[in-house]
């Protein structure tokens, strides 16, 4: 289909994926060069291996919006493998072929490939671990006394108005609505917090579970970590909000 280089963070580099891209380069011109210079007739031996080669692969060829649900029904459609995570593809990269790939054009021996998996693999399940502990830290240390101190504040007023018998709605709704964020959001960690406590030992099930047990439950303390910061007070929220990164 198409290969896209965006702009890399510093712990990132573009070298493994243009040392994948060259090596199976090398692999498919080696595999033409067989044919083409064995051939009495250039032209025609050349002709033919065009059409084979779009015969064949002719279902990777989409120009769509890559990016769309209807190009993944597709490419299901078209017995495409869609990996949309790292644990999900990183199997792959030591697949019998891929390994035969890389040993074969001289790129990596087998034991330089399969370190290089444990290498990948081990980092992922690290930086989610960092991410998860640093986002529960920040839950419990900096957003919910934010929203409860907010929350604490409304209640005072709400009192002084009552004891004047002033009519207090709108500090009661939303004073209602922030301790059930606060709520939420605290359950939210505390279930984050167990599934951290369950990643199994080895390297690739750590990645599964990582992928799908942890990965989910900090998509949910997001969430209502976001809400939190729609119903609390600019003063009180403890970093820069949506609309201060956004627009100044």
């Amino acid at each position: 289909n198409k290969f896209e280089f965006r702009m890399l963070g510093s712990s990132q580099s573009v070298s493994g994926p243009n040392i994948a891209l060259n090596t199976i380069m090398a692999e498919e011109l080696g595999r033409f060069a067989d044919v083409l210079e064995k051939a009495e007739d250039f032209d025609a031996a050349l002709q033919t291996l065009v059409c084979k080669a779009l015969t064949e692969h002719s279902r990777i060829i989409f120009s769509g919006n890559g990016y769309s649900e209807e190009w993944k029904q597709e490419a299901a459609r078209r017995g495409l493998s869609n990996l949309p995570s790292t644990a999900e593809a990183m199997p792959t990269y030591v697949s019998a072929k891929n390994v035969d790939l890389v040993t074969r054009h001289g790129v990596f021996t087998e034991t330089e490939f399969r370190a290089r998996y444990r290498i990948h693999l081990d980092a992922y399940n690290k930086v989610v671990a960092i991410e998860a502990k640093t986002m529960i830290d920040m839950a419990l240390h900096q957003i919910l006394p934010a929203a409860l101190g907010y929350t604490k504040e409304l209640c005072g007023g709400i009192a002084v108005k009552k004891n004047l018998g002033l009519p207090c709605k709108a500090e009661s709704g939303l004073a209602a609505s922030l301790s059930t964020g606060c709520d939420g959001l605290y359950e939210a960690v505390e279930a984050l917090k167990q599934s951290l406590s369950q990643v199994p030992g080895g390297a690739e099930e750590a990645a599964v579970h990582y992928h799908r047990a942890v990965q989910p439950r900090m998509e949910a303390v997001r969430a209502q970590a976001d809400l939190l910061e729609t119903l609390t007070d600019k003063s009180h929220w403890p970093f820069p909000t949506y609309s201060d990164l956004l627009f100044y």
